[in-house]
């Protein structure tokens, strides 16, 4: 990295597969909001073989930060698999100086005037984070989105709530049943449902409470891709796919991730034998923190269909966990 200073704008030369080039742009756009200048304007070089997406995500959140005081970023390619990026994607109108060009007079005008356009209406989509530049914002490499639901509420370093759900079979001999169990979390990645009692016909379902809170073992378990984005109550969540490296009864499992607040709203499960279940999960916020509020399952797997409703309540944040709550089990 080669940070220097002029009377004019600052410069940045970054690799842009360095893994700390993210971190060098947001020093940077800190560095200029520091001072006192005017439309501040950060140049930021990129050379190499791609432009990752979470390098993206950066250079937009601080082409925000800096317009905010009317400035601006500009990204010049120093390669031409980072100039070839820009241009596909429309980045290369959004990164650059200035982000809304003058217009000239006479017979040029029109052609200018498309670019002006072009120019803004790209900008405005990087602002607004709609669809048009998925990559810019959030990141597409399942590593980078498991971080990113791994490090939700930050400040929150253990909690206890208590849980309670019932489960209704919709299908002979039409049976129903109430749980009530303590969840429990640690960080950085412990989670655990405990019930206080299962009977015969809930058995496997702690588990599957259990595994959709604690994304943190799924790269060892799963080769998971990412595929694109959901359409999922009104809005755009990121989706992967998870396949088990080690065979079980389950094909493969379908995670919905909101990009807005990083938690998981929806796993679905798909069994070779064609049966299928799906959770989903709502939130709500308590003592500042984003926490579970409700899960709802609905069940299809052969000779058996039930729907489930989980509600959580009495959270306990930053309290004393004892590990073996989460080694009890194993």
């Amino acid at each position: 990295m080669n940070f220097m200073e002029d009377a004019h704008q600052n410069q940045l030369r970054l690799h842009a597969e360095d893994t700390d080039a993210r971190s060098e742009v947001t020093a940077a756009v800190d560095a200029l909001l520091a001072t006192d200048a005017r439309n501040p304007r950060l140049r930021v070089v990129l050379a190499g073989a791609r432009l990752p997406d979470e390098l993206i995500a950066g250079l937009v959140a601080g082409l925000r930060r800096l317009r905010e005081r009317g400035g601006a970023i500009e990204v010049e390619a120093a390669s031409t698999a980072v100039h070839d990026t820009l241009a596909l994607t429309g980045l290369d109108r959004v990164f650059a100086f200035p982000l809304v060009p003058a217009e000239p007079a006479g017979p040029e005008r029109p052609r200018t005037l498309a670019r002006l356009v072009a120019a803004s209406f790209a900008a405005f989509l990087a602002f607004a984070g709609l669809p048009a530049f998925a990559a810019a914002d959030h990141p597409t490499d399942p590593a980078l989105i498991l971080a990113r639901v791994e490090e939700r509420n930050p400040s929150l370093s253990t909690y206890q709530g208590r849980m309670h759900v019932d489960l209704r079979m919709t299908s002979f001999p039409f049976v129903r049943q109430h749980l009530d169990g303590t969840t429990f979390f640690k960080r950085p990645s412990n989670y655990e449902v405990v019930f206080d009692k299962v009977p015969p016909l809930a058995k496997g379902f702690d588990k599957m409470f259990a595994d959709v809170g604690d994304p943190s073992s799924w790269p060892q378990r799963f080769a998971i891709t990412y595929e694109g984005e959901h359409d999922y109550n009104g809005r755009k969540d990121i989706q992967l796919r998870l396949v088990q490296r080690v065979r079980g009864m389950i094909d493969h499992e379908t995670v919905l991730v909101d990009p807005n607040a990083w938690a998981i709203d929806s796993i679905r499960y798909d069994y070779y034998n064609g049966g299928h279940i799906t959770m989903t999960q709502t939130f709500r916020e308590v003592g500042g923190y984003s926490m579970l509020a409700e899960q709802d399952a609905e069940i299809a797997i052969p000779y058996a269909k039930a729907v489930a409703h989980g509600t959580y309540s009495d959270y306990k944040a930053n309290v004393a966990v004892d590990d073996s709550v989460f080694t009890k089990k194993k």
